[in-house]
């Protein structure tokens, strides 16, 4: 991908001014430019750009919209501010709520805005790099639960044999761990890996077959994850139970409980925990599960890469077990909604 960049700004003045100061520069730079919110909108529904640079103040969409749609749709897309005028309420929206990698008031000296615009290609690059290992992983991991699903349903009635493939996962696990490449170091390298132990052991677990009602689900989930003293705080509720239920509700129900759970569990030493399990009918249920943190605690670890990483492996694992799968996810509260089919 080239070094696309955008520039938008009202004043087409400022614009020349700008190509002016970006010619024979030694980073080579593709520019397109917009006078207006709409222009904008335009090309950046044609075209991937690395670097954004945006007023505030434009026609028909402000620059706060593009960088909302930006963050939303184009979240490797680095963005900057230039303007005239900065009052305190935009600044704390750029800060607090949009991603803003620089923010220059007018006037200034150009060299500086082109060395935040190199720095920001480079963010960028390295973001989709990221981005291309993570989805590695996602991908890889989602084929080994499905694999292991298949394998724990051939198994049934064979704990020996189970026994030894667990072990067998396990040591697989620690040779994948000298294997992984990317920019990680061997302690978050570490980390990931001992997570994916932690679930595919989960998967494989022979423990989980003995639950045969809510009861038993409840308790087992309050006992691993319930420390009201610590401040972790876990409820369960449970609507329309059929006089019936098959056993794989039970295990499933459990599974995807757990893996929230034990993600939770992983990034912060206090929550607030609400599961709602719907029984439709006996081979179809709805799970959601709302956590609560403290303050910004869910953003401010998920500016850890390996964070981010743990947690996009969680969410396509749930994608993986479930038949419709959405998130609602803040710096202080997360809420996932899941429709499983026994």
């Amino acid at each position: 991908m080239e070094n696309n960049l955008l520039f938008i700004n009202q004043n087409k003045d400022i614009i020349q001014e700008f190509l002016a100061a970006m010619e024979g520069k030694e980073v080579p730079l593709e520019i397109d430019t917009a006078d207006s919110g709409l222009d904008a909108a335009l090309l950046l529904n044609k075209k991937l750009y690395k670097v954004v640079v945006t007023g505030l103040d434009l026609p028909t969409y402000d620059g706060t919209k593009i960088v909302e749609y930006l963050n939303q749709n184009y979240p490797e897309t680095v963005c900057i501010v230039y303007t005239w005028r900065l009052e305190l309420a935009h600044l704390k929206l750029l800060i607090n709520e949009r991603r803003v990698f620089r923010i220059f008031q007018r006037p200034m000296d150009y060299g500086q805005m082109y060395e935040a615009i190199v720095d920001g290609i480079v963010l960028h690059d390295k973001n989709e790099i990221n981005a291309l290992d993570r989805k590695d992983l996602e991908r890889n991991l989602k084929t080994a639960s499905l694999q292991a699903a298949g394998i724990k349903q051939a198994l049934k009635g064979h704990s020996g044999e189970k026994n030894a493939l667990v072990k067998l996962l396990w040591s697989l696990l620690g040779i994948y761990l000298g294997d992984i490449k990317s920019d990680m170091s061997d302690k978050e390298k570490r980390k990931l890996v001992r997570f994916e132990k932690k679930l595919m052991f989960e998967i494989l677990n022979d423990k989980e077959n003995s639950l045969n009602s809510l009861d038993e689900l409840q308790e087992k989930i309050y006992g691993h994850f319930h420390r009201p003293e610590q401040r972790r705080i876990v409820k369960i509720e449970i609507e329309n139970v059929p006089e019936t239920v098959e056993t794989d509700f039970y295990i499933k129900s459990h599974f995807v409980i757990w893996l929230l759970l034990t993600r939770f569990a992983m990034m912060s030493s206090e929550y607030e925990v609400q599961v709602t399990l719907i029984l439709v009918n006996q081979r179809r249920f709805r799970v959601r599960v709302e956590g609560a943190f403290p303050e910004e605690r869910w953003g401010h670890v998920h500016e850890d890469e390996t964070a981010r990483m743990i947690t996009s492996v969680t969410q396509t694992v749930l994608e993986c077990f479930s038949d419709r799968f959405t998130q609602s996810i803040g710096d202080e509260r997360v809420v996932y909604y899941m429709e499983i089919q026994n």
